[in-house]
């Protein structure tokens, strides 16, 4: 009965007390949340506190870390180390800012290639007569005013781009010789 009792004891203390359950000293850890101190972060700075998305607040070293990006009070990041000797210290071996997976490229479509004449030309604006007959409205980004002015309706051209919204988009071209 004795030995019930206890047992109850150390099964209550554990379901009402706070306890670090999970991780030890030097384990991996990624812990995602709002920077709290220092008001700027940026190269230089050694150590961080973080607010956790848990509600816990962390105190990282930074010291390992070899690229510490410049942010603000308030920021949403990730760390990625290893903890300390307390469950709220951690060693930080990479600082990922919120925005870093939107501004991760999205997978693009494969550049395309386009054989013809061109039809006409307004600004930004020509439209190419494929080899296959079709015609293709097409805006040239990226291309320089220098070679826009050689370009005239007629010239044979190879078009390098991509698809967009309402127009392929040129990324290049080529003028070639009849």
């Amino acid at each position: 009965m004795r030995g019930m009792v206890v047992f109850l004891i150390i099964i209550a203390a554990r379901l009402f007390l706070p306890c670090s359950a999970v991780a030890a000293a030097n384990d991996f850890r990624v812990i995602s949340g709002t920077l709290l101190h220092p008001a700027t972060l940026g190269s230089g700075v050694t150590a961080l506190v973080l607010k956790g998305d848990d509600g816990t607040v962390y105190y990282a070293d930074l010291r390992a870390v070899s690229s510490i990006p410049v942010l603000e009070r308030g920021a949403t990041i990730t760390l990625i180390g290893f903890e300390g000797a307390r469950p709220d210290q951690v060693a930080i071996q990479v600082i990922y800012p919120a925005d870093v997976a939107a501004a991760i490229p999205a997978p693009t479509v494969r550049s395309q290639r386009i054989n013809g004449r061109i039809g006409s030309l307004s600004g930004p604006t020509v439209v190419v007569r494929a080899t296959d007959g079709h015609e293709a409205t097409m805006r040239l980004r990226g291309i320089s005013a220098t070679i826009l002015r050689l370009l005239r309706p007629g010239d044979l051209v190879t078009v390098f781009g991509q698809p967009g919204d309402t127009d392929f988009v040129v990324t290049g071209i080529i003028l070639r010789e009849d």
